[in-house]
């Protein structure tokens, strides 16, 4: 009795498993630091993608201090360090705003992340549906060279489903990233096309969300221009899960397709020739997806999860930027 009971029970975990087609991520959560990065198996390139920052470069967590933005930066130091000859990039996944508003202490906080990404520069940069209109402002055509030379970081958003209208410079759908690696067995560079695509609110029925145009139209229509322009094609989606499997499943021209709206879920999906996987929980973890690339041009991945907890060390001078913005927002509090 007690062996049937077993093999029923392994029978219902495997019937689950194959329905669910997911695959664990790994989850790195050694004692050190070393641990955590892994050994250096061969990958050719790896994205550290961040999502769901809100405004946010504080750590966060009451009961375990975790993320913040001098971790992410000392995360990054750290796999340079280790990681010498390996190409990095970081993707902005999207809501990297707090919010849209005219209220003073919100727009010094975007303000403050604004100069965050200036300073340390993110390659990639998704703008989610709350991240528009705060990108309209700083898009507006009107003054918008001289913005451009403040905050060259304008020209890494990508938002290929964005409606805005003629008095704002309209981000480019997508944006091709060139590394080069000795690790790449059938040449030397590697383009990696990003489109950037964002879900509308939740509207009732009948009512559309006129901020932004249908995701999955706008991808159909994209996606073939971009493949020709590139080697590797990552749709970066500010989308929950079932968004993104279906993107994966109507553009298998995708290599790989970013949830930037699935924190919390870690399963990665397979559909097709595209992986699906989704960020990491706001901003206490570092989503690390590595790259690698056999001798016929083939890519696969493998999606690495790690707390940024106080294993990881953090970076003095975000660390000395985070707390100049933290007495520059009391300030303003304080002047109101």
């Amino acid at each position: 009795m007690f062996r049937k009971a077993i093999l029923v029970f392994g029978t219902i975990i495997t019937l689950l498993a194959g329905a669910l087609g997911q695959e664990l991520p790994t989850r790195s959560q050694g004692t050190t630091l070393d641990e955590r990065l892994g050994a250096d198996d061969g990958f050719a390139f790896a994205m550290l993608v961040t999502a769901n920052l809100r405004g946010n470069l504080e750590t966060c967590d009451c009961n375990i201090p975790r993320g913040g933005l001098a971790r992410r930066v000392g995360y990054l130091n750290a796999f340079k360090q280790k990681f010498p000859n390996v190409p990095v990039l970081q993707i902005e996944a999207g809501q990297f705003w707090y919010t849209a508003s005219n209220d003073r202490n919100v727009l010094l906080q975007n303000d403050l992340v604004t100069r965050a990404y200036a300073r340390w520069p993110v390659d990639v940069i998704n703008l989610s549906r709350n991240d528009l209109a705060h990108a309209e402002r700083l898009l507006a055509k009107a003054g918008l060279s001289e913005r451009l030379q403040r905050w060259p970081l304008l020209k890494s958003i990508i938002s290929a489903n964005s409606n805005y209208d003629d008095n704002v410079a309209a981000p480019a759908p997508f944006i091709i990233k060139e590394v080069s690696s000795p690790r790449l067995k059938s040449k030397r560079k590697l383009r990696i096309g990003f489109i950037g695509l964002t879900e509308p609110v939740r509207a009732s029925d009948g009512v559309a969300d006129a901020t932004v145009k249908d995701m999955y139209e706008t991808a159909r229509r994209i996606v073939p221009v971009a493949r020709k322009q590139c080697d590797v094609l990552v749709i970066v989606a500010y989308t929950e899960m079932a968004g993104a499997k279906r993107l994966a499943s109507e553009n298998p021209e995708a290599d790989l397709v970013i949830a930037g709206n699935a924190e919390g879920l870690f399963n990665s999906h397979q559909i097709g020739h595209t992986l699906v996987v989704p960020t990491t929980p706001g901003n206490i973890q570092a989503c690390d997806i590595r790259a690698y690339v056999d001798k016929d041009g083939h890519v696969s991945f493998k999606y690495v999860a790690s707390d940024l907890d106080a294993v990881v060390p953090s970076d003095p001078e975000a660390t000395a930027f985070v707390q100049a913005a933290r007495m520059e927002r009391e300030r303003a509090r304080y002047n109101q």
